[in-house]
């Protein structure tokens, strides 16, 4: 039986981890991909509001959401594109006495959107490593730079978790002290141009990032791939095949960095930055599928539970399609 190859829209945004499936060294099994590179902000919306693309990178946070909610367009594939610790993206106001993350409590702190990932990373860090607890803060939503009028998808959280949109973008919230702070992967306008009255929460955030991460073992995962569900109903094998192509990407992205006699990136001290954190990590920090990150998968489903995201403690299972025994099932032509 001859099996169709599978012409598959992806929505990505550029990094490395991807590089060899545009440039042409990775081809997905049985599938093309037509790659169009986005924002991660307007790729987050597409699958939530759109459904623009069969393959998209998605907001770990605002998926682990949809699959408590019950929405079911799309299936989590466990390839991790994006991971970054967040101790570095908390700005505070200076003028406001807050010297230590449990001054939080008590304040008004901007987030882009309550899914956001990286706000979900740093209200479980706060509340596991200081005892600030979400219901201690009044979070404000709104966009950095630019208004963002409506959540990415309807809230329904506990009574005790204080959550308001703003009209006003976070930026000028900041600036005009009606917030005291600011999670943001993105820096606020204010540090970014070196004002006085607005700081890192940790000054040396690398140092508190290194020790959270000797004291739990995480890496935390922000973004990850879902694959439109009906793809996966008529072409059991895509998942799989889809795995391999971005596991493969990801281990040609590694090499790259190392085996290359000129720098890959516009770093002077690139490879002894890479040895520094290969040494302090271990491992293969940016490993994909579940049983490698059991351990930061049970985590931000903890904090998903308590945030209100989610009315009970999902599995890390109930995230993803199923990749195992994928290649015992039938042939398929795939989606019609």
């Amino acid at each position: 039986m001859t099996v169709s190859t599978l012409s598959l829209s992806a929505g990505l945004a550029f990094s490395d981890r991807i590089e060899a499936l545009l440039d042409g060294r990775v081809d997905v099994d049985g599938a093309t991909l037509a790659i169009s590179c986005r924002q991660p902000q307007a790729l987050f919306r597409s699958v939530l509001r759109d459904q623009t693309f069969d393959v998209c990178e998605f907001s770990l946070g605002s998926h682990i959401a949809a699959v408590a909610a019950g929405n079911g367009a799309y299936v989590g594939l466990p390839i991790f594109v994006s991971r970054a610790f967040r101790h570095g993206n908390v700005y505070v106001r200076t003028d406001r006495g807050i010297a230590s993350p449990q001054d939080l409590a008590g304040r008004r702190i901007g987030v882009i959107d309550f899914h956001q990932t990286a706000a979900l990373w740093v209200r479980g860090i706060l509340a596991d490593g200081y005892g600030v607890e979400r219901s201690s803060i009044e979070w404000i939503t709104g966009g950095l730079s630019t208004p963002v009028l409506e959540d990415r998808a309807t809230l329904d959280l506990p009574p005790s978790i204080s959550v308001r949109r703003s009209t006003q973008t976070l930026n000028a919230l900041l600036e005009e002290g009606a917030i005291d702070g600011v999670i943001s992967p993105t820096a606020p306008a204010l540090f970014t141009r070196g004002d006085p009255r607005v700081a890192r929460l940790w000054p040396d955030h690398r140092a508190a990032e290194r020790a959270w991460f000797g004291d739990t073992g995480i890496f935390p995962i922000m973004h990850l791939l879902v694959l439109r569900r009906r793809c996966v109903e008529t072409a059991p094998r895509l998942a799989k095949a889809l795995f391999d192509a971005f596991d493969r990407a990801r281990q040609l992205a590694s090499s790259d960095l190392t085996d290359r006699d000129y720098p890959k990136i516009a770093s002077p001290w690139l490879m002894a930055d890479r040895t520094r954190t290969l040494a302090e990590l271990g491992g293969d920090p940016w490993s994909y599928g579940v049983p490698a990150n059991r351990a930061a998968l049970e985590a931000i489903l903890r904090y998903a539970e308590a945030d209100g995201l989610t009315k009970h403690r999902l599995a890390p299972e109930a995230l993803f399609a199923d990749l195992a025994g994928a290649d015992d099932l039938p042939p398929s032509s795939g989606p019609q």
